[in-house]
């Protein structure tokens, strides 16, 4: 009987889990099967666990990659919670999913790292202390919403007024947390515009690469999906180093891991637990990320 690789995710048309399904299909003996993060039941019940997907049982995969939109978070580590009761082996826990998918509590596990460079952030639930807030920061800042992803939900206000206009519309549409984080800008990388950092792909405590994100004219995120220009970069061996720290950290298998490079080190911008790799093979050409991935599983799956 050929044994199924799951790939949980929203969307089976998104780059991502295409490309997971092209390689699992490639193999011989395994084939890979799509699950919709909406139509996975976890079932609990006197006799055990198990996960229901289009009327069959999801207790014989082999394993899962999951691909957990900002949308589907909440279900999302349901599910992974759910899979480790199955010891169903997969390339991201619900601790990992759980602590990088939320930007402040990720900065709150990685402040514990020696030495660590975090850009200065404050967690703000209401507007009416916020220009109190502000003085605690030069202009421009940026103002993000914690959950935020590919650019959107981050905001770069140049002064305070704009700056509390921004979070009091904010806090006007929902009760959600709002970060105000400095807005770095020097840096070897830096000594003029545009802005640009790095994005490293980490995958089973392999740094598979890295590349710089160059945002384009006019805007000042680096996100491939607001157009950024994104070319290979040679990771200096401390933030090799540091990269592992972030991983270890927070218990992460695979992941987009974003560094600021300064003169004075590397600072740690964001740990996304499921990263897009369009562009960073389109800058690696040589690194099939998807069969990295599967071939991390498979090896976890055999130990």
């Amino acid at each position: 009987m050929v044994k199924q690789i799951g790939v949980l995710s929203r969307n089976k048309d998104y780059f991502p889990t295409t490309q997971l399904l092209k390689d699992i299909n490639q193999r011989n003996d395994i084939s890979g099967v799509f699950l919709s993060t909406q139509y996975v039941f976890p079932l609990i019940s006197s006799s055990g666990t198990d996960a229901r997907f289009a009327n069959q049982s999801l207790l014989p995969l082999l394993g899962v990659v999951p691909r957990i939109g900002r949308s589907q978070t909440n279900m999302g580590l349901i599910c992974l919670k759910h899979f480790e009761l199955m010891n169903i082996p997969s390339t991201l826990s619900a601790e990992a999913l759980f602590l990088s998918r939320d930007k402040f509590r990720c900065y709150q596990s990685l402040s514990k790292i020696k030495g660590v460079q975090l850009p200065r952030t404050i967690l703000i639930n209401n507007s009416f202390q916020a220009d109190q807030l502000l003085k605690a920061f030069k202009f421009p800042v940026v103002i993000k919403l914690p959950d935020a992803t590919r650019g959107s939900g981050s905001m770069l206000a140049p002064n305070p007024k704009t700056a509390e206009e921004i979070i009091e519309s904010l806090f006007m549409r929902s009760s959600e947390p709002i970060m105000i984080q400095e807005y770095l800008r020097s840096g070897p990388l830096h000594s003029s515009p545009p802005s640009a950092d790095i994005r490293v792909i980490y995958i089973g405590k392999e740094i598979i690469g890295s590349m710089k994100r160059i945002a384009p004219t006019g805007e000042w995120r680096t996100n491939f999906a607001l157009g950024a220009n994104c070319e290979a970069y040679q990771l200096l061996p401390e933030d090799e180093e540091l990269v592992h720290q972030i991983a270890e950290r927070i218990g992460i298998e695979v992941a987009g891991i974003d560094l600021f490079p300064t003169q004075n080190g590397s600072y740690i911008l964001e740990v996304n637990a499921c990263p897009g790799w369009k562009a960073f093979e389109m800058a690696n050409p040589e690194i099939n990320v998807a069969k990295k991935i599967i071939d991390y599983l498979l090896r976890k799956i055999r130990r």
